[in-house]
């Protein structure tokens, strides 16, 4: 979500050989294509956004959809809600059970049918 600083978290630098690194000009590069959180623009009408987190990701910190989260909300013009959704006890689907799976498609679901009805 935030390229240009994952190489700078935990699980960042395994992820430089596939990505890049802001340490060299071709890596930066390709992170600002990709890096969300910079490309989002204030008064632009973003359509409803529905962020996924879990405070035990190994890959992705929480702090990165939280932080894209409140630029989108932030940033957008059109009124339509940016929500996030927080898993207490996992991440990323690794360790997931059964029952938080089908709560994750159950309120993703229930996301894009409300979006769709033009709510």
């Amino acid at each position: 979500m935030n390229a240009t600083r994952n190489e700078f978290t935990e699980s960042g630098p395994i992820n430089v050989p596939e990505y890049g690194s802001v340490t060299t000009e071709e890596g930066l590069r390709a992170l600002l294509i990709i890096d969300a959180y910079l490309r989002v623009g204030d008064d632009v009408p973003y359509p409803q956004v529905l962020l996924t987190t879990g405070l035990h990701d190994a890959r992705v910190p929480p702090w990165q959809p939280a932080k894209l989260a409140a630029r989108l909300q932030a940033a957008t013009a059109s009124g339509r809600p940016v929500l996030m959704r927080v898993e207490e006890h996992g991440g990323h689907g690794t360790g997931s059970t059964r029952d938080q799976e089908q709560a994750l498609l159950a309120d993703v679901l229930a996301f894009v049918l409300h979006a769709s009805d033009g709510s």
